[in-house]
């Protein structure tokens, strides 16, 4: 098959790229690559993108998010489709929006309300990556972002039978919201992974693995 795919609608290129079928040696990655990540990247033809960001099918919104990250398609168009993935019961999901609006930087009081959840994310990858996102925030967006987080942006609407256990994971809650502010703080400061691991046996060793990896990259 021909490299030349400008008479391919974006549509049409993905369905043959998971289709299965032969189309010709490397004609998944030049599509891809060469033709569909190239036209995301100038805004053009975004609607199955973000189909696949809204798709019912969590291996499919697992895709579009892959796809996401890739392609790296201008902000002010995904802003509205890349906020719902925050809450995508999918993690690998949840750490692509992460991820997007680290690299676009994005950013509004909506997401920083999504960030924030993210911080206090159970998935230990999404809550460094959040963690990592808020190191590398310009001042304002930080100082920002910690208001909110510091205010209780995120927390769950935790309501037991019993008050004294909603009182104890609302505490518990409060504590890693504070935590990973204050790693992020330190890490901002110029302070080393390794000192901070060592004077927080509260936060889990993964987390700071990923942040040492993220950091000397």
């Amino acid at each position: 098959m021909s490299s030349d795919f400008s008479a391919y609608a974006t549509g049409d290129l993905l369905r043959m790229i998971n289709d299965g079928e032969d189309h010709g040696e490397n004609f998944a990655y030049d599509a891809l690559w060469g033709a569909v990540f190239k036209r995301w990247r100038k805004g053009i033809d975004l609607e199955p993108l973000i189909e696949l960001l809204q798709s019912e099918k969590s291996g499919q919104r697992e895709r579009g998010a892959w796809y996401l990250d890739e392609a790296d398609p201008p902000a002010d168009r995904m802003a509205d489709v890349i906020i719902k993935l925050a809450d995508d019961p999918v993690g690998h999901c949840r750490w692509r929006f992460v991820a997007y609006v680290t690299n676009s930087k994005l950013y509004s009081d909506a997401i920083a309300d999504r960030l924030a959840a993210c911080l206090l994310d159970c998935d230990l990858y999404v809550r460094a990556r959040t963690v990592f996102w808020a190191v590398v925030a310009d001042c304002k967006t930080f100082a920002h972002f910690s208001e909110a987080v510091l205010s209780g942006a995120g927390t769950k609407p935790y309501k037991f039978r019993d008050p004294e256990t909603t009182a104890f994971w609302r505490e518990s809650e409060r504590k890693r919201a504070t935590r990973g502010i204050e790693i992020a703080q330190r890490l901002r400061a110029g302070e080393s992974v390794a000192s901070i691991r060592e004077s927080m046996p509260e936060e889990d060793s993964y987390s700071f693995d990923q942040l040492a990896f993220l950091i000397r990259q």
